[in-house]
């Protein structure tokens, strides 16, 4: 009886999933998997005869469902053990950040990547839901957030996170993670001035990672590309700005309505690297046009405001802060990204939240979806000692 009473009370919260949130992050998903599958296959030989699908959207399918499955069961999870053991969390980021500094396998630069079996898990996207939760667990408790101290303390937890992603070096990564401790901060009601130097601090990340030498060679020959693009200078087109060129000439190329689905160029003929993973972005502008674009991004604003609408109903101090640090996480990641294949950024390696191939982000991104609803779902409630 006590399990069937469960399972009913389990039932009851999953009516209250807030599918304002859980719809549009799966259109997302199915724009991934489209496009995935378009950008990767060579549909003129498959038609013949000549050639398969890759089998990428397969396996993104497959992520999506895996992650789903672990978004149900963070949002059917008993609160206090995220709010009350956010410590936990904390450690087991750090642990799992320093672990593939020593035991990590090298990816296009940067030792990222923990391989288990044929499979190959990047702990610094896994670790970004965790940072939330444990920057949220910190501020909980700290009423008096806009004193020094309290901003040093929010800084060291961010550098405990932030500095083996430098060191691998996943320059993306970090930059995500800036504006998401600088919302919670905001929010908590930390000092102006702190937050304008937290700001002055992310926009030398880049700045600071070259002159310091951190980065890799070909990351520094990114940076280089970018500003010898800003001061006027023709890149490469066919060597270090090759991708660059290729990816804004995709975006170009597809006008108001696109050129058809399976139909885009620089995806059909192989020319832009990456089309699959994190430019998947200038395969939809060149496929779908201004149209598609436009859609793709009213999904994807409209998933962000309805997780900050779950932040305004909370009245708990550490569920609003994970809400907003998520919010901020979806915000800053897509803009970074979609900055990147545009050229509006240098490029960084990150990839576009929920539609670019891959299980660490898929599975990075339902958590964070998974933390939302979590939250969505349990009656409104104060558990917190900070009022703000």
């Amino acid at each position: 009886m006590r399990i069937a009473g469960r399972v009913k009370q389990k039932a009851s919260l999953l009516r209250a999933l807030p599918l304002g949130v859980v719809i549009p992050a799966l259109l997302l998903c199915a724009f991934g998997v489209a496009f995935i599958y378009s950008a990767t296959t060579d549909f003129e030989l498959v038609a013949e005869g000549l050639a398969h699908s890759s089998g990428y959207h397969l396996r993104q399918a497959a992520f999506v469902m895996i992650g789903f499955t672990m978004m149900l069961c963070i949002a059917l999870a008993p609160p206090r053990w995220f709010s009350t053991h956010w410590y936990i969390w904390l450690a087991l980021g750090v642990l799992m950040l320093c672990s593939v500094l020593v035991f990590g396998r090298t990816v296009n630069g940067a030792k990222s990547w923990i391989m288990i079996g044929s499979f190959g898990l990047q702990p610094s996207e896994m670790c970004k839901p965790l940072f939330i939760i444990a920057l949220a667990g910190y501020l909980r408790y700290h009423q008096s957030i806009d004193s020094l101290g309290a901003f040093a303390w929010c800084l060291g937890i961010a550098g405990a996170f932030l500095i083996p992603i430098m060191l691998q070096p996943d320059l993306g990564t970090a930059m995500v993670f800036i504006p998401v401790v600088a919302a919670m901060i905001w929010v908590a009601g930390g000092n102006r001035i702190y937050l304008g130097s937290l700001g002055l601090a992310g926009l030398s990340v880049i700045p600071g990672a070259y002159v310091f030498g951190v980065l890799k060679e070909h990351q520094m020959k990114r940076i280089e590309i970018y500003l010898s693009g800003l001061s006027g200078e023709v890149a490469d087109r066919s060597g270090d700005g090759y991708q660059i060129w290729q990816s804004m000439t995709a975006i170009g190329s597809g006008g108001f309505a696109g050129e058809g689905f399976g139909m885009g160029s620089q995806s059909q003929m192989a020319f832009l690297p990456e089309r699959h993973n994190d430019f998947i972005f200038a395969v939809i502008a060149q496929e779908t046009g201004l149209v598609g674009v436009g859609l793709f991004i009213a999904i994807l604003f409209f998933m962000v405001t309805r997780i900050l609408r779950v932040a305004d109903k909370t009245r708990d101090p550490f569920s609003r802060l994970v809400v907003i640090g998520v919010a901020a996480m979806f915000f800053a990641q897509s803009a970074i990204n979609i900055g990147v294949v545009s050229g509006t950024l240098p490029v960084t390696g990150i990839t576009l939240p929920m539609v670019s191939y891959g299980g660490s982000s898929m599975l990075s991104g339902f958590a964070a979806i998974g933390l939302v609803c979590n939250i969505a779902m349990q009656p409104v409630r104060t558990m917190g000692k900070a009022t703000f």
